[in-house]
């Protein structure tokens, strides 16, 4: 059985080079295998992640999954956080990167690829966001909050599917300097890969701090914004959810993806936010996932990756004490979007595109096996790794 490697270097050069036609089809790829989890049977034939915690050190998690034909399992160092004292306008210090590898085998178990896991989780987990992101009628204002590759490939491929329609880019983090690698890193990519339309944007960085002026900069901002992109392994609120919920918004309903905080003691959005936008809501479809919950009607939802992983891990939605009836996967909302009847189809792109769309998402091992399968076929097509002819 032939083993095809594929480094950081090989995963970023593949990455790098995509273009629009291509993020189309591994958004299709994704949502499908999603939607396999969320309405078919593959919800069964999952296991949930284990994670090992050392005091004062890494986070090891161990991510099984398996699709019709393959299996991958993936191993991944989520590094002890940078301590705030370190991270100064004068002397930032950049945090250890997450590392790891991503296993995959064919339906007999022979490995069929090795795959880095540094740059395709940052890409898979953005791609997850944007399968929500590219129905969207307004994005001229993008906020984002994090400076790390979460953040930047939510960038990139925001700019390359909506890059016409987006005027305005601002990056909110404690780094300045970061923040500014990220704008040169998404400069960078655009010399030597396919063009994401950036020229007209207008980027600023703005400092995240607790003084009163720069609560007010950024409350303009949050009110103003037509998405939010929350990137932060956070443990408390980015900001206040009244600042979305008060009267006197400059603008429609945001779209808003929170996939930073993956632990029961992280939150990037606040729970009262997510109580709000249930009990004030419209639910834009009457029936529910694989848990055979029903919608309950005039009422509102949050869309998530899976519902039995964010009960465990997404601290907002277990604070907010959300009932899975109050929650819709995506991959659900993927698949009515392709066989729902006209009305209810009409009512569902009305939400995505105009609604107060908020979606979480702590990520699933399905999503590495389905973008990591997708990348390996384009490799073995551009000729790109290391093959082993006999593993």
């Amino acid at each position: 059985m032939a083993l095809r490697i594929l480094s950081n270097a090989n995963v970023s050069e593949l990455l790098h080079t995509l273009n629009a036609v291509d993020i189309a089809t591994l958004l299709n790829t994704l949502g499908d295998a999603l939607a396999s989890y969320s309405v078919g049977q593959e919800h069964l034939f999952q296991c949930h992640r284990q994670a090992v915690d050392r005091d004062n050190g890494p986070t090891m998690l161990f991510m099984p999954a398996t699709l019709p034909g393959c299996s991958s399992v993936k191993v991944v160092g989520v590094p002890a956080p940078t301590p705030p004292q370190a991270l100064t306008p004068s002397s930032p210090v950049p945090p250890k990167a997450i590392s790891g590898a991503i296993l995959v085998c064919d339906a007999d178990g022979r490995a069929s690829g090795l795959v880095n896991a540094a740059e395709i989780t940052a890409f898979r987990t953005s791609l997850g966001s944007i399968l929500a992101y590219q129905h969207r009628r307004r994005t001229a204002n993008i906020v984002v909050f994090g400076a790390g590759k979460q953040a930047l490939w939510h960038l990139r491929l925001a700019l390359m599917l909506r890059g016409a329609d987006i005027r305005s880019v601002v990056i909110v983090n404690r780094s300045e300097g970061r923040a500014r690698g990220l704008l040169a890193r998404l400069g960078e990519m655009d010399r030597v890969g396919v063009s994401s339309s950036s020229q007209h944007v207008h980027f600023s960085i703005v400092a995240a701090g607790s003084s009163p002026e720069q609560e007010i900069q950024l409350k303009s901002l949050v009110q103003n914004a037509d998405v939010i992109f929350c990137t932060t392994p956070s443990r408390v609120p980015l900001f206040p959810g009244e600042w979305l919920l008060s009267k006197g918004r400059g603008s429609a309903a945001p779209f808003i993806s929170a996939i930073g905080s993956y632990k029961l003691d992280m939150q990037e959005l606040d729970p009262e936010l997510l109580k709000a936008v249930v009990l004030d809501g419209k639910s834009p479809l009457t029936s529910n996932t694989h848990t055979d919950g029903d919608g309950q009607s005039g009422e509102g939802v949050v869309m998530v990756d899976s519902l039995e992983a964010c009960a465990q891990e997404a601290g907002e939605i277990v604070l907010a004490g959300l009932r899975m009836e109050s929650q819709l996967e995506i991959g659900f909302i993927h698949d009515r979007l392709k066989t729902s009847d006209a009305e209810s189809r009409e009512r569902l792109v009305s939400w995505l595109e105009e609604g107060l769309v908020m979606y979480k998402s702590v990520g699933l091992g399905i999503m590495d096996l389905a973008v990591s399968n997708a990348l390996l076929d384009l490799a073995v097509s551009k000729e790109v790794g290391t093959c082993l002819d006999a593993f």
